[in-house]
């Protein structure tokens, strides 16, 4: 081997300078940015931006260009916009409708007490059976709303 300079293996062998001592004077931001080492740019990073877009090839692609440029549009992208855009137009679909008015028969209740059992049960010789004219439920059903309680439905 020659010299160190002509290795291939040259910059391990150079030992890296020791850090800047660090003083009470130098406990500025603006002191401590200038110990750090600055290296100018190369030409080569202007090559490394993107090359722009014709208007043709934007008007190609609206999707692409909204969503960023020459990056491809992915599946999961794709069904997560579509999942947010239904959520949204749902809520506003259903705050423009309005609240349900209720039932003008029953009165919102969903229909009336029933008169012939005791909280949906009926007394027999056999025991406590569900009611026949409630079929169980305490109360009997109003036929206009279906037991909702609103004239309107969702």
């Amino acid at each position: 081997m020659a010299s160190s300079s002509s290795s291939p293996f040259s910059y391990l062998t150079l030992s890296p300078l020791p850090p800047p001592p660090l003083s009470s004077s130098s406990s500025s931001p603006s002191s401590l940015f200038s110990m750090l080492p600055s290296r100018p740019l190369s030409s080569s990073a202007s090559a490394v931006a993107a090359p722009a877009r014709t208007a043709a090839a934007a008007a190609a692609a609206p999707a692409a260009a909204l969503y960023g440029g020459d990056r491809p549009l992915d599946t999961q992208t794709l069904i997560i916009a579509v999942a947010v855009v239904a959520a949204v137009s749902l809520s506003l679909f259903l705050g423009f409708k309005g609240d349900p008015l209720p039932c003008d028969r029953c009165a919102g209740n969903g229909g009336t007490k029933c008169v012939f059992c005791t909280d949906g049960k009926m007394k027999q010789e056999t025991g406590l059976v569900d009611c026949r004219v409630c079929r169980g439920a305490g109360l009997i059903l109003c036929k206009k709303c279906g037991g909702s309680g609103y004239s309107r439905r969702l």
